[in-house]
């Protein structure tokens, strides 16, 4: 778990050589497209938080300050979400001036129910069952779109 709440904590995690190089690009471009007031402290404005593998439900709502995971999430929810791939990201508008944007690690050992809860919410092409492959007919995964147009031209008839 990262809570990154000043200049000093973000330029630590931008040169921490452990941390993924995609996690550090986005939270420098976070920062810098919000940091602009250098008279500000930056906890003032924005808070970063990062859901690593391995952080419980507990750690993580501590850090954020109200429920976030899917079994336990209260409101507020997030304003706006984004998929990038091996990192979700969220962002709360807690006040007229202040936000959080919360990284989540796409990992199979983050927190179940808060990584459910972005793939629900991810725009992603639909993957097929290779291990089903080898049927005639094999099933695969489509948009809801194509699949409804097919069961939709079912029910009208020849």
């Amino acid at each position: 778990m990262l809570s990154l709440t000043d200049r000093d904590a973000v330029t630590a995690a931008l040169t921490d050589t452990t941390l993924d190089p995609a996690l550090r690009a986005l939270i420098g471009l976070r920062v810098w497209q919000v940091d602009t007031d250098r008279r500000r402290p930056l906890g003032e404005i924005l808070q970063l938080v990062v859901v690593q593998p391995g952080d419980t439900s507990e750690v993580i709502h501590e850090a954020v300050g109200f429920p976030i995971t899917y079994d336990q999430a209260e409101q507020p929810g997030w304003e706006w979400f984004n998929d990038h791939g091996a990192w979700f990201e969220l962002c709360y508008v807690l006040t007229d001036d202040f936000g959080m944007l919360v990284f989540v690690a796409d990992h199979p050992d983050t927190n179940d129910t808060l990584r459910f809860n972005c793939h629900g919410y991810a725009n992603r092409p639909p993957t097929t069952d290779h291990r089903l492959s080898h049927l005639p007919n094999p099933i695969r995964a489509e948009p809801f779109d194509t699949a409804s147009q097919g069961l939709f031209s079912c029910l009208k008839g020849p």
